[in-house]
């Protein structure tokens, strides 16, 4: 179990359902709350104005918009977020390329080290990339 997920709640922004959807298990498994899966930005504000969040999973690509949209209001409220996209890091606009990045396929292990990190806060975790290999 990652001990920094027990009791925290987690927000899933991801446009593919099914990949939201085993994120949400994953999360339950590693003792988190999952709030979610949403699929656009409309909807992860929804949630992010109604309820506690500790943390956002957030895809690059969303329904009607980007996660580059919701990257600012989630760094005005001082919530930490990992950025998960099948796009290269590189592509991605400047306001997520500074969180830190899981490539799809997403490898678990990999997110929770991601998510790990963002509890650690240092500078260099929080500009990590990662690639992934399995979700």
């Amino acid at each position: 179990m990652t001990p920094w997920l027990s009791g925290k709640s987690v927000l899933v922004v991801e446009d593919e359902f099914l990949i939201g959807l085993m994120l949400i298990k994953e999360i339950a498994g590693a003792g988190g709350t999952s709030i979610g899966p949403v699929t656009s930005v409309a909807d992860a504000l929804k949630e992010i104005e109604s309820r506690n969040i500790d943390l956002v999973i957030l895809d690059a690509k969303l329904v009607g918009g980007s996660g580059a949209d919701l990257a600012g209001c989630l760094e005005e409220r001082r919530i930490p977020f990992v950025v998960v996209s099948g796009y290269d890091k590189v592509n991605l606009p400047s306001g997520l390329r500074r969180a830190p990045f899981i490539g799809k396929p997403i490898s678990v292990p990999v997110l929770l080290e991601a998510i790990e990190g963002l509890n650690a806060g240092t500078p260099n975790e929080r500009s990590s990339s990662f690639s992934g290999g399995r979700l």
